[in-house]
Order: C-alpha cells, then structure tokens, then sequence
C-alpha cells in the first residue's frame, strides 16, 4: 500500500508542477506592458474603450488587445488570445487604435438611462418586463468615426519590446 500512495503522491505533485509552470501555455504570445491615457476635450475620458488592433484581427493569435479607461482616464492593455487565456500587455508590432465611448441619446441624462436599465433588470429577475417606451434607448457613439471605428481610425501606436509603451490620445 505504501508503494501504491507512493506513486499516487509522486503523480500528483508532478501534476502540481506542471500546471503550476505554465506547459499549457506555451502556444501563448510574448507581450510587453502597455498603459495609456485619454482625454477628451481636454478632460480625462472615463470608460472608453481602448482597442489596439493589427493584422487581420486574429484575436487567437494575439492581434487584439484591449483595456477600459478608468475615471482619470487611464488604461492598460490586456491581449486575448482565443479561448486559451487573456496575457497583460500586446504583442510588439505597429497597431491602428481605436477609442470607443458609448453615452445615452441626447435628451437623456445618465441618471435617467441608468434607472431604465436598472428597471429592465429589476423586471427580468422578477420574470416581467417594462412597459414599451420605457425601455433604454441604444446607446451612441460619443466619439468621431476617424477615431473610434476599427478600420477606420487614424489613431496609430507602435508597441516596443522591452521598452515602456505609455501612450497619450489627447481627442
């Protein structure tokens, strides 16, 4: 029996250690750190999406990376790589960016879309809905074409290896 607990135990931290070092994760790309900031009209732009794009826009062979700006309007960059796993920073290459801010429609204040929606989810946990009308509207584009449609941005960064990679976007 000891001979048998032996090898289970032996098994089972050979496991431990390859798990633990990483050997399904090979295939992963190498990135290099990426953090930013963004404004708008001057002022810090708060959650906006920030989308480094290259290549096809493989997203399984790290040719996308993303990041949300806080409220001063930073970010960092995370790489996803298909259903394998989500690597900090972007592979080194030239990218197109683009930076997107969906706000409500014009005529309805943030407070006003946010308890719509909030009444949309009150009523889908509760098995109802709203009354029509009261539904939120489809939120739109705060920012300009040039600047916040993959393929159509003229926003460009290039990520270096080894290096710092702190990018401003100043629209």
């Amino acid at each position: 029996m000891k001979t048998s607990r032996s090898c289970l135990s032996f098994f089972a931290t050979a496991l431990v250690v390859a798990l633990l070092s990483g050997c399904g994760n090979s295939d992963l790309p190498s990135t290099s750190s990426v953090k930013g900031h963004v404004t708008y009209e001057g002022k810090p732009l708060a959650d906006a999406m920030v989308i480094f794009s290259r290549g096809s826009r493989r997203m399984a062979e790290g040719e996308i990376a993303l990041g949300r700006t806080d409220a001063d309007g930073n970010f960092e960059l995370t790489t996803h790589v298909s259903g394998q796993a989500d690597v900090k920073g972007a592979v080194p290459s030239n990218y197109e960016v683009s930076i997107s801010k969906k706000v409500p429609p014009k005529g309805i204040s943030e407070a006003d879309y946010q308890a719509r929606v909030d009444a949309v989810n009150k009523a889908s946990e509760e098995g109802s809905s709203v009354a029509p009308g009261k539904e939120p509207p489809p939120l739109v584009e705060l920012l300009p074409r040039d600047v916040s449609v993959p393929g159509s941005s003229k926003l460009t960064a290039e990520v270096k290896s080894n290096e710092t990679n702190d990018f401003k976007f100043d629209l």
